[in-house]
Formats: C-alpha cells, sequence, structure tokens
C-alpha cells in the first residue's frame, strides 16, 4: 500500500472513529494486526480485603486491630510498589507528574468499533482516577498508537516535526524512545512542564525550566518557597505518547492493552521497575501474571496519585496511604 493510500486510509478512520493524526503526523502505518482482540475488560482482580466476620446478629466482630495490622502491612507493599514503578531520575526530588489539564484522548490504528471503545475505556479510568477529561471538540494531547512497526513509524514522526518531543532528557531519550535497545510490547512519551503550586504555568527562562549557562541550560527552578517539605512548583504532563507493537509475539486482549496504555499515560511508570510479584497490569507480558485489566493496586496508585498534593515531599507516601486505606478499607 502506498503512503498515499495510506493516509488516506487513516483520514477515512479518523471520520469514523475518532482516530486522528499524532501532533502533526501521518501515521500512514498506525495499522492493528489480528491478535488484539475486541471486548472490554474483565472485572479487575481483587486485591487484600479484610474479611468482616459476624455473629448470629449480624454484629461485626471483627477486631480493629486486624484491620489496622492488615492496612499497615498493605501500607508498607503499596510505599515499595510506588517507589519502584515511580523511579524516574528526571524528577528526583521533585513532584510525581500528573495531568492537571483536562485530558484529550485520541486513539489510532484501531477499526472504528474497537477505536470507540479504546476511547470509552481510557475516558472512564481518567475519571475514576480523579483526572478532568474535557468535551469533544477539545485539543488532542493524549494518544494511543496502535501499530506493527513503532520504530519505522515514530522515526517518520520525529523527522517530520522534531520539536514536538520534549529534548529536556536529550537526544539519546528520544532515540531509545522511538527505537529501543530491547523490543517492548508498549512505550510511552511524556512531555511536561512546571507550574506554581497554584496551578499557574511558570514563566520559564530556558526551555526546559532552568536557567541557560555556559551555553547549556541548568535545571534550576526561579521559583522560591522557604521549606523544606512545601514545593513552590509542581510538574504536569502536557503530552503522553503510548504507543503499542501489535506484533509482539506474546498477544494480549485489545481491553488490557488499553488499561496498561491508561495507567502509563496518566502516570509517570518506570517501565523496567522490578514489582516482584504486585499485582498490577503493568506485569501484563510477565509470564507468571494472568492480568486482563487494571487491578485494585493499579486503580488505588492511579486515584491515590490524582488525589495527592503534590506540592508536599511526601507525596509518595501520601499516595501509598491512600492506597493501603482503598485496599483495605
Amino acid at each position: 500500500m502506498s503512503i498515499g493510500s495510506c493516509i488516506r486510509k487513516m483520514r477515512s478512520l479518523c471520520n469514523r472513529a475518532h482516530v486522528v493524526p499524532i501532533v502533526g503526523f501521518a501515521l500512514t502505518t498506525a495499522l492493528v494486526s489480528g491478535w488484539v482482540i475486541a471486548g472490554p475488560p474483565a472485572s479487575p482482580e481483587p486485591g487484600l480485603v479484610a474479611g468482616t466476620p459476624t455473629d448470629p446478629k449480624g454484629t461485626d466482630t471483627s477486631p480493629q486491630v486486624t484491620i489496622q495490622g492488615r492496612r499497615d502491612l498493605v501500607e508498607h507493599q503499596a510505599a515499595e510498589f510506588v517507589r519502584q514503578a515511580t523511579r524516574n531520575p528526571r524528577f528526583r526530588d521533585e513532584s510525581l507528574p500528573r495531568w492537571n489539564a483536562p485530558i484529550c484522548f485520541a486513539v489510532a490504528g484501531l477499526p472504528s468499533d474497537q477505536g470507540r471503545f479504546a476511547l470509552g475505556r481510557l475516558g472512564e479510568i481518567a475519571r475514576a482516577a480523579g483526572a478532568r477529561v474535557a468535551p469533544p471538540g477539545c485539543h488532542y494531547n493524549f494518544f494511543v498508537v496502535f501499530a506493527p512497526q513503532p520504530d519505522k513509524l515514530l522515526a517518520k514522526a520525529f523527522h517530520r516535526n522534531p520539536k514536538a518531543f520534549d529534548e529536556c532528557d536529550g537526544l539519546p531519550a528520544i532515540r531509545e524512545f522511538i527505537a529501543p535497545d530491547t523490543s517492548r510490547p508498549v512505550r510511552v512519551w511524556h512531555n511536561v512542564r512546571q507550574f506554581r503550586r497554584d496551578g499557574m504555568p511558570i514563566e520559564e527562562a530556558g526551555h526546559c525550566g532552568g536557567v541557560m549557562g555556559d551555553h547549556k541550560e541548568l535545571p534550576v527552578s526561579l521559583q522560591y518557597f522557604p521549606s523544606h517539605i512545601e514545593r513552590y512548583d509542581v510538574l504536569a504532563f502536557s503530552l503522553s505518547l503510548v504507543v503499542v507493537d501489535t506484533a509482539y509475539p506474546k498477544p494480549a486482549k485489545l481491553g488490557a492493552l488499553v488499561d496498561l496504555a491508561a495507567l502509563l499515560g496518566l502516570a509517570d511508570i518506570d517501565l523496567s521497575a522490578n514489582l516482584g510479584d504486585a499485582p498490577s497490569i503493568l506485569r501484563l507480558f510477565d509470564s507468571s501474571a494472568a492480568l486482563s485489566g487494571l487491578t485494585e493496586w493499579d486503580q488505588a496508585f492511579l486515584s491515590g496519585l490524582y488525589h495527592s498534593d503534590q506540592a508536599t515531599a511526601t507525596q509518595s507516601s501520601q499516595i501509598a496511604v491512600k492506597m493501603s486505606h482503598d485496599i483495605v478499607p
């Protein structure tokens, strides 16, 4: 199929399923393969929820100390989960980034019915987490692309519009996203901006929020807040691009892939993190895991992230505490 016919095909899909070009790129090869199966995700796997035995009269007799003890254990496990999943040297000593602006979703590379399902599911997950979803007709900023040859697609995209990618991590980070050393079923890219704690954008001296010196940009915040536990500025996404390799040898259902894409686009996740046996959709392609959608841990993590105070240095601890209360009510 020629490039021109591919573009015409993608335009047709845009009209039928809100499948759109990415930040000005022509998605000439974002065509799904047969192993992506449509269908809603199964119910999330149960987490660690304390039981509540009752006496013959129906009175709750479970000791509070048992629930508290289990919650403390889950909080410890959740803290390790948050630490492993969000360890990004780029944001060390910074707030954990998230979407603070309304999110406008776009999906490419799926037939119209599957595209509509994916868009609906992405919106459901974002709203449940506490993120804001923009109304129809919005400016797209969260893209999920299904493609059988993502390296070639992204190389074309970068060649046509290199300014669309945040270069604050340098060109090596962009190259690793476009053509990773190790084959990955899913990859993600975020553009991030700095904001004041009240939500107002920060006027940046340099392109990446730093100051210029010695012909390079130094990552120094121009804001000041007289506290060791409070931050003046916070980080928020301005673009999320999640790419699913539909030619990856291990198959997965569409519902699970969309759930994974939602988690990766809503949070800054370390794809190489060692999560052990944590019940998370992040282990979708782990042979020892049998996952079909977001788990209770994933939902609790996203809710914790989007209800946490980004301006405090204890943000990660806040997330872990909320997770433990959500998992063990």
